[in-house]
């Protein structure tokens, strides 16, 4: 059995919400079917981890949400008979719960909830160093997590990633929510039809309605909470800066990975992100908002040469980093 964090009780909607995330990475939840942008966007991470990965390695996958980058990279080790320890480390209990159900029963796997709660239940996140418990990985992943980091942040991540690797270790990981200067003309970044959603919806005159019955504080409260939910984009020399300051050298590639529209439209339904819709009331009639403004994003993706009538082309960043040179 897996070790580690388990989910006390949670919420229907908890459940629910970590449900509907996996079902945007998995066909029907089946893990054995893959959505094409999972599939595609995972792969080149995939394949460098197990290129690092050695019998008894211990890896660490950081931000594991529902599972998505661990299931696939467990498929390719079963295929090749190599064991592992590894950790997976999230902060989101809804979808972390999920991960814990699909890979609960598996031997070497560790659960490691990245938030903690003091006394006067303020939460604060728990640094790396102390959730490997001194050990020292021979990888680390991270599967569309960093571009969530804040910017300021970065620079502590990177040194936490350095004091947790080997002297030989590796750090890869992927997004497609970062900003280049070689992303190609006819992609888009994977969360701008959400965020475009998003301001589509600002004006939503139900939304505005509803929030101009709050008062001003509660109001810009919720508002700066929806637009943490996608954020806006930062460059992807944030991120190569703070490792080269703490003694990495990088390896940057890309890729364009065509997102389906119905898929995007199980990923922006996930409640959670959802939420960009919030004050509307969670039912038929938001998701109805939320459909119709996705389709109007879309379009406007397809019209400026970024997708066609049927998906969108979003950029993907590959970075691996290691401590001295390659």
């Amino acid at each position: 059995m897996s070790s580690g964090w388990s989910p006390g009780k949670i919420s229907e909607k908890e459940i629910a919400d970590g449900e509907a995330y996996h079902r945007a990475l998995y066909h029907s939840g089946d893990i054995n079917q893959p959505t094409k942008w999972h599939q595609e966007s995972s792969y080149p991470l995939i394949k460098e981890a197990m290129d690092n990965i050695s019998e008894g390695s211990l890896v660490v996958d950081y931000g594991t949400g529902t599972g998505g980058s661990a299931i696939e990279l467990l498929k390719k080790l079963d295929e090749k008979g190599v064991t592992i320890d590894l950790v997976l480390i999230d902060p989101l209990v809804s979808w972390f719960a999920k991960a814990r159900e699909i890979l609960g029963n598996r031997e070497g796997v560790h659960f490691e909830l990245s938030i903690r709660k003091n006394e006067s239940g303020q939460i604060s996140f728990r640094r790396l160093e102390e959730m490997l418990d001194g050990r020292q990985a021979d990888v680390i992943i991270s599967s569309s997590t960093l571009h969530l980091v804040p910017p300021k942040a970065m620079d502590d991540l990177a040194i936490q990633f350095a004091n947790s690797l080997s002297d030989e270790g590796v750090l890869i990981w992927d997004s497609g929510d970062l900003e280049s200067d070689f992303r190609p003309k006819n992609s888009t970044l994977l969360h701008e039809p959400y965020r475009a959603v998003r301001e589509i919806l600002r004006n939503n005159s139900q939304r505005v309605d509803i929030l101009s019955k709050l008062s001003n504080e509660e109001a810009d409260k919720s508002e700066k909470r929806l637009d943490r939910i996608f954020p806006l984009p930062f460059s992807v020399e944030v991120i190569i800066d703070s490792m080269k300051e703490a003694g990495f050298t990088s390896q940057i590639s890309e890729k364009v990975v065509e997102f389906e529209n119905d898929d995007a439209e199980r990923f922006v339904l996930v409640p959670r992100l959802a939420e960009i819709a919030a004050p509307l009331v969670v039912g038929e009639q938001r998701d109805k908002e939320i459909r119709e403004s996705l389709k109007v994003a879309l379009k406007r993706i397809s019209d400026d040469g970024k997708g066609t009538d049927s998906s969108y082309r979003s950029h993907w960043i590959y970075g691996t980093h290691r401590l001295g040179n390659f």
